[in-house]
Protein backbone atom coordinates (compact mmCIF):
# COMPACT_ATOMS: atom_id res chain seq x y z
CA UNK A 1 0.00 0.00 0.00
CA UNK A 2 0.97 3.62 -0.91
CA UNK A 3 0.99 6.24 1.48
CA UNK A 4 -2.36 8.25 -0.18
CA UNK A 5 -4.37 4.35 -0.05
CA UNK A 6 -3.39 4.55 3.64
CA UNK A 7 -4.08 7.77 4.57
CA UNK A 8 -7.43 7.86 2.41
CA UNK A 9 -8.13 4.57 4.45
CA UNK A 10 -7.91 6.66 7.68
CA UNK A 11 -9.67 9.14 6.61
CA UNK A 12 -12.30 6.73 5.99
CA UNK A 13 -11.87 5.16 9.48
CA UNK A 14 -11.92 8.64 11.32
CA UNK A 15 -15.14 9.42 9.85
CA UNK A 16 -17.12 6.18 9.90
CA UNK A 17 -15.97 6.33 14.13
CA UNK A 18 -17.68 10.02 13.73
CA UNK A 19 -20.93 9.08 12.17
CA UNK A 20 -21.65 6.22 14.59
CA UNK A 21 -20.43 8.75 17.69
CA UNK A 22 -23.39 11.01 16.40
CA UNK A 23 -25.67 8.13 15.96
CA UNK A 24 -24.99 7.20 19.88
CA UNK A 25 -25.32 10.24 20.95
CA UNK A 26 -28.69 10.94 18.94
CA UNK A 27 -30.10 7.61 20.60
CA UNK A 28 -28.52 8.62 24.14
CA UNK A 29 -30.25 12.51 23.83
CA UNK A 30 -33.52 11.21 21.90
CA UNK A 31 -35.61 10.69 25.74
CA UNK A 32 -33.60 13.29 27.55
CA UNK A 33 -34.83 16.82 27.75
CA UNK A 34 -32.84 18.21 25.41
CA UNK A 35 -34.19 15.74 22.91
CA UNK A 36 -38.26 16.38 23.64
CA UNK A 37 -40.00 18.75 21.89
CA UNK A 38 -42.96 18.82 24.72
CA UNK A 39 -41.98 18.05 28.67
CA UNK A 40 -44.91 16.23 30.69
CA UNK A 41 -46.11 19.32 32.01
CA UNK A 42 -46.82 20.69 28.69
CA UNK A 43 -48.45 17.60 27.53
CA UNK A 44 -52.62 17.64 26.70
CA UNK A 45 -53.39 14.51 27.56
CA UNK A 46 -52.06 12.06 30.82
CA UNK A 47 -52.85 8.45 32.18
CA UNK A 48 -53.97 9.11 35.55
CA UNK A 49 -55.00 5.32 36.67
CA UNK A 50 -54.59 2.06 35.07
CA UNK A 51 -56.91 -0.88 36.21
CA UNK A 52 -56.30 -4.26 34.50
CA UNK A 53 -60.14 -6.30 34.49
CA UNK A 54 -58.20 -9.67 33.18
CA UNK A 55 -57.23 -10.83 29.79
CA UNK A 56 -56.54 -7.78 27.43
CA UNK A 57 -59.27 -5.41 28.95
CA UNK A 58 -58.60 -2.65 31.62
CA UNK A 59 -59.93 0.44 32.87
CA UNK A 60 -58.15 4.05 32.13
CA UNK A 61 -58.60 7.38 34.01
CA UNK A 62 -57.78 9.98 31.50
CA UNK A 63 -56.97 13.24 32.14
CA UNK A 64 -57.55 15.90 28.76
CA UNK A 65 -57.84 19.82 28.82
CA UNK A 66 -58.48 19.70 32.64
CA UNK A 67 -61.10 16.91 32.40
CA UNK A 68 -61.44 13.06 33.54
CA UNK A 69 -62.76 10.19 31.47
CA UNK A 70 -63.31 6.79 32.06
CA UNK A 71 -62.02 4.66 29.22
CA UNK A 72 -62.56 0.75 28.45
CA UNK A 73 -59.58 -0.37 27.10
CA UNK A 74 -59.52 -4.30 24.43
CA UNK A 75 -57.54 -5.67 22.20
CA UNK A 76 -60.38 -4.60 19.83
CA UNK A 77 -60.01 -0.94 20.95
CA UNK A 78 -61.08 1.68 23.42
CA UNK A 79 -64.21 2.86 24.38
CA UNK A 80 -65.59 6.23 25.86
CA UNK A 81 -67.46 4.59 29.06
CA UNK A 82 -67.79 8.50 30.33
CA UNK A 83 -66.88 11.46 31.45
CA UNK A 84 -65.80 11.41 35.66
CA UNK A 85 -66.07 14.61 37.73
CA UNK A 86 -62.89 16.53 38.43
CA UNK A 87 -61.00 16.19 41.75
CA UNK A 88 -59.24 18.74 42.52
Amino acid sequence: MDTASLSSAAALLVILFVLAGAAFLARRLRGSAWGQKLNAAAQPISILATRPLGGQHSLVIAEAEGQRFLLGVSRGGITAIGRLSSHD
